[in-house]
């Protein structure tokens, strides 16, 4: 006799179907984190659908038992399934290797073996029979508390499952949220549906409309796991990222409550204040380390903290943590490790104010002494105090030139100044040192920038010094030819200033020094003429560019030009 009604075996066909759509969709992506998880919660879907759709076909009572127990283990499956998927797929997957989930498996076994082994006991069901609704092949049997027992951990399972993937998708903001509500809506078909046929209230007797509405979880999956490609995008990524940021940083991160008591910290944070060997989560950040006392509310500070390598000095940068509601929760602090920095502050200090300043001041008085004999010496003596003369003078100058870099660096003082106005004073100051050599001054008087004056003049000076000494500079020039040409021009986006000399110019390995940024044993400058002018072109948001050929070298400046508004037409440093 054939069936009367069909539509529970076409629509468990169809989600079967369905089903196996879906896992072709998503088999290129079998890659992604989670994927295979879900081909595997699909493959079991498939079992249960398909199965149960052939077997309201089956009247046979021990083939209609199989397929009962059948959709009752996969059932049980799909629970312990859905969850490791939703942990791969949210960049949880530590857990799926953790004792929580081997426990979860296990209880999947046991359900699974409790269902096998129900003949015996008849703790899921008692009474089996085969009944006939509308010519279907239909169970009936009485539900005993290992049914309830089933249902109700596979429901918590799919929950679980669903409130992780929901709340991992809801981070990526307004982009997944109609994704999101699919994934939440998905498991409800189903799941109700089995509650319905459990409890009785199903639209025919002995029908079980699960199979059927797993359609519907089939469409939600469909819309959110491949009609919005969200497989092209991987939340583990995210949470693996939040890990890194966190727990693989190598500086020591420390959280606290609002108390200031320890409530989570990172491995560099265990090894460098020994807090791993102790319990120290709810307890005073304070009492967990010997130093000086830290003030969560600041938001950037020095500390000098006891640790396993000794004291060491730490930048701590605090951040607050705040709830959804705007609540206060606590601090996140990161302790960036300066001792030698600090320390290499204090050399540098203490060898700046010695040869700065000690330094100068025994040469100058060398000096002096040296001129004073060479005045009583004769001839051949003479001779011989002259280098050393020399080298002193040059010793004292070189002193002076960094002393005033330092102090028009620290002063930072800006102002429009006229380019042409600030070449003349520094050319006519160094046709003074320089009177054998030939300068001569080029460009427009209408240059203007928004620059510190002194920054302007240590760039001008030590250009045409560096021309003056690397070039002819021995009042070989002429008029039309003269040793040095500064020129000044502005084309209304820029300012720029040209130095031109006639000699070798400045030697190759000086200038590849200066490209390169560094200096080493084997590669270094004569003097600080050559840093001083990109430091202070650095600092005044210029570009600076060598030109070197049998002609001679031409150094090029570039600096922003003042707008209309007497502002600067791009960015200004404030330092080298």
């Amino acid at each position: 006799m054939l069936p009367t009604t069909l539509w529970p075996v076409v629509g468990s066909l169809a989600a079967a179907a369905g089903t196996v759509a879906l896992a072709r969709s998503i088999w290129p992506r079998r890659d992604r984190p989670g994927a295979t998880w879900l081909l595997l919660v699909l493959g079991v879907q498939f079992v249960l659908t398909a199965g149960y759709g052939l077997g309201y076909l089956v009247a046979t009572p021990w083939l209609r038992w199989a397929v009962e127990v059948l959709f009752w283990v996969s059932y049980i499956w799909l629970g312990a399934l859905f969850v490791a998927f939703a942990l791969a797929y949210t960049g949880r997957g530590h857990v799926v290797r953790s004792p929580w989930f081997a426990l979860l498996l296990v209880l999947t076994v046991l359900l699974t073996a409790l269902v096998l082994t129900n003949p015996l006991h008849q703790l899921v069901w008692a009474d089996f029979a085969v009944g006939s609704t509308g010519g279907l092949a239909t169970a009936i049997f009485t539900r005993r508390g290992g049914t309830f027992l089933i249902l109700g951990v596979t429901s918590i399972g799919t929950a679980v499952g669903t409130l992780l993937l929901v709340d991992t998708i809801i981070s990526y903001g307004k982009l997944y949220r109609a994704e999101a509500l699919a994934v939440a809506l998905s498991p409800l078909p189903p799941g109700l549906g089995l509650i319905a046929w459990t409890f009785g209230i199903v639209p025919a007797p002995g029908i079980n409309v699960a199979p059927v509405l797993f359609l519907a979880h089939v469409a939600f999956d469909a819309y959110a796991f491949v009609g919005s490609g969200m497989f092209d995008f991987h939340p583990a990524t995210r949470r693996a990222g939040n890990r890194a940021a966190i727990a693989d940083l190598a500086n020591p991160v420390v959280i606290v409550d609002e108390h200031q008591r320890v409530v989570n910290y990172n491995p560099a944070a265990g090894r460098a204040f020994d807090l791993a060997d102790r319990d120290v989560l709810t307890q005073s950040f304070a009492d967990c380390y010997e130093g000086d006392a830290i003030d969560p509310s600041l938001p950037e500070q020095d500390a000098t903290i006891g640790t396993e390598d000794g004291r060491r000095t730490f930048k701590v940068t605090s951040t607050d943590l705040d709830g959804g509601s705007g609540s206060h929760l606590g601090y996140t602090l990161v302790f960036q490790d300066i001792t030698a920095e600090r320390r290499r502050e204090q050399r540098l200090a203490v060898l700046n104010r010695v040869l700065r300043h000690n330094l100068r001041n025994d040469l100058t008085v060398v000096g002096m002494n040296l001129d004073a004999a060479a005045e009583r010496a004769d001839g051949d003596v003479a001779d011989l105090l002259d280098p050393a003369r020399e080298k002193t003078t040059g010793l004292v100058e070189l002193s002076e030139k960094a002393r005033t870099f330092e102090r028009v660096i620290e002063e930072d003082g800006t102002s429009l100044v006229s380019v042409a106005d600030a070449v003349g004073e520094v050319v006519a100051d160094l046709r003074e040192s320089f009177p054998d050599a030939t300068v001569r001054v080029e460009g427009t008087d209408a240059a203007v920038l928004r620059i510190d004056p002194a920054l302007l003049r240590v760039v001008v000076r030590n250009l045409v010094e560096n021309a003056l000494e690397h070039g002819t500079g021995e009042g070989t020039g002429t008029d039309d030819e003269p040793d040095v040409t500064v020129g000044v021009a502005d084309d209304g986006q820029e300012v720029v200033v040209t130095v031109r000399d006639r000699g070798p110019g400045v030697p190759d390995h000086e200038l590849a020094v200066i490209e390169d940024g560094d200096e080493t044993d084997l590669e270094h400058g004569s003097g600080l003429g050559l840093w001083l002018i990109t430091w202070s072109v650095t600092a005044a948001g210029g570009e600076i560019e060598f030109d070197v050929s049998d002609a001679g070298t031409t150094a090029t400046v570039r600096f922003p030009t003042v707008g209309g508004d007497g502002t600067t037409e791009g960015a200004v440093g404030s330092g080298p």
